[in-house]
């Protein structure tokens, strides 16, 4: 599943497809501002169904509703067509967000492996890299010598296949319950992240750093064609945009021997600030060199961060409270998006700019507090 999940040769030529649309940079980040308070909107609730019902059926309604909203994207000529799209894989997304990594850790601890959490993650993100660096390359490859519509059609096909293969998900052994939905429920993983001091600081690094990289792999595209690079390099680039995060990816759970989940956040979060700020100052091949280190380091926030969290969460709350992380991300999401909008009004490496400097003034005060609490 997670295979042909990731098999998106039209993620490749995202952005050159949605201009040939007329959708401009603008309405871009309004798409995504869209998608991300649908999210909002959705995380928790969904989040909390995961809990209370079966998580398999969520995933499944979830990646159901992706491969839908590629068809809608293929036949959309306006704002509005794209619009409905993207909002079909918010839902999508809400659906499947907490359920998946809830399933999977439950189902290791089921076994008496919940200590290789991390490494799992690590290694499912894995496969679906070398899914997507299959996708980029083929896609580019074939965007030179074909309409960009035929990406779409072969992503169709993927994400329909990766449907089918979600009717084969397990659920795990565990009490569900039937009850009614409480509003006490929805904020059970918000007072969760609240009441415990090292979950709260790592999922603050975690939502800034991820939702200010986002937009590398939102605008890329539109950098690259900005400084000149030729749309036969573009596979290429995508392909080590993506390869480069593998390392993170395996040895998070080594790096944990000499530091703390925390502390390489902080780490990974200044050196995702200072690299947006090269991007935005030095445009060209030393902003490129920036963009592959970023992805590097990016690659090793997500089984750090999730390890950090499912260890301490308790099971009954587990998808509801990563809902809850996912809520944040997104509005996170919309908080930077708004940022990028101002700066791509004057250029678009400006828009990079402002994004560095909104996530050095976090890691600051990150910084300082820690420095703070460490000396009391």
């Amino acid at each position: 599943m997670r295979w042909f999940d990731a098999l998106i040769p039209a993620y490749t030529i995202e952005r050159l497809f949605w201009e040939s649309r007329t959708i401009t940079i603008q309405e871009v980040v309004y798409l995504e501002m869209i998608y991300a308070v649908l999210v909002v909107m959705l995380e928790v609730p969904t989040g909390v169904l995961a809990d209370r019902f079966e998580r398999r059926r969520l995933m499944q309604i979830g990646v159901g509703l992706e491969c839908l909203s590629f068809i809608v994207l293929l036949l959309s000529f306006s704002f509005v067509g794209f619009a409905v799209a993207i909002g079909l894989s918010g839902i999508g997304a809400a659906f499947r967000s907490g359920a998946e990594n809830a399933l999977l850790y439950e189902t290791l601890e089921q076994d008496g492996k919940a200590g290789t959490f991390e490494r799992t993650v690590g290694r499912l993100n894995v496969i679906g890299i070398v899914a997507a660096v299959l996708a980029a390359l083929s896609g580019s490859l074939l965007a030179t010598r074909f309409p960009f519509e035929l990406n779409y059609v072969l992503s169709i096909v993927s994400l329909f296949i990766a449907t089918t293969c979600s009717l084969g998900l397990i659920e795990t052994k565990r009490v569900v319950s039937d009850e009614r939905l409480m509003w006490a429920d929805i904020a059970a993983g918000f007072r969760f992240i609240r009441q415990h001091r090292r979950v709260f600081i790592v999922t603050s690094l975690f939502v800034v750093t991820i939702s200010a990289f986002n937009f590398i792999d939102e605008f890329w595209q539109l950098y690259v064609r900005d400084v000149a690079l030729p749309l036969y390099w573009f596979g290429m680039l995508s392909t080590i945009l993506l390869l480069i995060q593998i390392p993170g990816q395996l040895v998070a759970p080594v790096l944990l021997r000499f530091a703390t989940a925390e502390r390489w956040l902080r780490w990974i979060g200044w050196g995702i600030g200072i690299g947006f700020v090269i991007l935005g100052l030095y445009p060209g091949p030393t902003g490129l060199v920036m963009m592959v280190g970023m992805a590097c380091l990016i690659g090793i926030v997500e089984p750090l961060y999730l390890g950090a969290l499912h260890h301490r969460v308790p099971s009954t709350i587990r998808a509801t409270t990563e809902s809850s992380v996912s809520m944040l991300l997104h509005g996170g999401i919309i908080l930077f998006g708004l940022v990028f909008a101002v700066g791509a009004g004057v250029t678009l490496f400006a828009a990079f700019l402002f994004i560095g400097i909104t996530v050095c003034v976090h890691q600051a005060i990150v910084t300082v507090r820690a420095w703070k609490e460490d000396a009391s």
